[in-house]
């Protein structure tokens, strides 16, 4: 079964009969659930959903909700990798270093902009800390 994304309608007061959607192109597992009791709620009990279109929903849900959790585990390593190399990079203050297009350069300083972190070297330039290829004492 496909989910379709999620339009929210309104009224004007001067045509009540009016609608305009805005389209939300983001479901979180939370709306998901809703939609799917939402559905259930008001199924014709005559004619209920067939157990393969059930199965099928709650897969959706689970593969979801998984999904939500990897990418809360990612978000999670991914900052804790970021702290790691900032930590790494500060023991590099005073070591001289060259990079991987040739250039080489005492470390003075390290800065980190929310993405990435710069080591600063005595010849006021700033390179990633990436592009280090060789570390010397």
């Amino acid at each position: 079964m496909a989910i379709s994304p999620i339009a929210s309608a309104t009224t004007t007061a001067a045509n009540p009969a009016t609608t305009s959607t805005i389209p939300k192109s983001d479901i979180d597992k939370n709306t998901f659930l809703k939609l799917f009791t939402t559905q259930l709620r008001f199924q014709d009990p005559l004619n209920p959903m067939d157990a393969s279109s059930f199965t099928t929903q709650l897969a959706q849900f689970s593969s979801l909700e998984q999904l939500y959790n990897v990418n809360d585990n990612l978000s999670s390593m991914v900052n804790a990798q970021k702290s790691l190399l900032t930590s790494m990079s500060a023991n590099l203050i005073g070591k001289q270093v060259t990079m991987k297009d040739g250039s080489s350069g005492k470390v003075t300083g390290v800065s980190f902009d929310g993405t990435n972190t710069n080591i600063m070297l005595d010849s006021k330039k700033s390179v990633l800390f990436t592009d280090i290829k060789q570390i010397s004492a």
